[in-house]
């Protein structure tokens, strides 16, 4: 995901929390809800978490084989996904280059890819780190850099590297869903990237048509209009969002 800069806003460190990190630090989450900060980052359950201090909220953490998402892993369910589905059939080097919590990357490398993923913003690298550390499976199959989406795909454009087959693009976008449990997530990881602008957005786009050796997929609210303005060759609606297919040839 993009952002407007690297630091999180109103997220405090525990002492347990990666030394790495960049941002305040907090003795314990009962100092942290007295200074008033709005969320925590810790270790729950043996996995590094996001919460609010104090809350009754179930923390947010990256974990690939809990709930629902352990439920659309499944090698014969994920085959079917509309994402999988979009990507098309080839089985090279995909990047996602707005990774965030990287469930729908987790749902590409169950279906045979490879993928590099790219975040900066440094808590967000650290939760999906933290995941694939615990999972070896989905670690030999995703690689997290802490990169600029932007910079970094220029930089490959420019390189003796080989092209990523697929790039996939999930800009923010506010109130993609109505469920409780996502716009929980949604309002945190928002607190912690912020969204993108237009021009962000145009950017990104291109640099991504302009390095993706196959095809570019974005994932947009059904409703929400095209990236930056520019139509897709085609696209793969559902229920709530769709998925826009940028054709390219090289």
């Amino acid at each position: 995901m993009t952002g407007p800069g690297e630091e999180a806003i109103g997220v405090a460190l525990l002492p347990d929390a990666p030394a790495d990190l960049p941002g305040e630090r907090t003795v314990s989450e009962a100092a942290a809800a007295a200074a008033g900060i709005a969320l925590v980052m810790g270790y729950r359950d043996g996995m590094l978490s996001l919460w609010r201090p104090e809350g009754r909220e179930k923390p947010l953490a990256v974990d690939f084989g809990a709930g629902r998402m352990g439920y659309r892993l499944a090698a014969e369910r994920a085959r079917h996904e509309r994402l999988v589905r979009a990507v098309g059939k080839q089985k090279g080097l995909l990047v996602d280059a707005t990774a965030g919590l990287g469930r729908d990357a987790a749902l590409l490398a169950r279906a045979g890819w490879q993928l590099i993923l790219l975040e900066r913003q440094p808590l967000l690298h650290a939760m999906l780190a933290d995941a694939l550390r615990r999972d070896a499976e989905m670690g030999q199959r995703m690689q997290p850099l802490r990169v600029d989406s932007l910079t970094w795909l220029q930089q490959r454009l420019h390189s003796d590297l080989p092209r990523p087959e697929v790039i996939c693009l999930d800009p923010m976008f506010p109130e993609r869903d109505k469920s409780a449990a996502i716009k929980k997530d949604l309002a945190w990881l928002q607190q912690l990237c912020g969204g993108t602008s237009e021009g962000e957005e145009i950017a990104l786009l291109a640099a991504a048509r302009a390095l993706a050796g196959k095809r570019v997929v974005v994932k947009r609210p059904l409703r929400a209009p095209p990236l930056g303005g520019v139509a897709p060759s085609h696209a793969l609606p559902g229920k709530t969002v769709r998925f826009d297919v940028y054709l390219t040839s090289f």
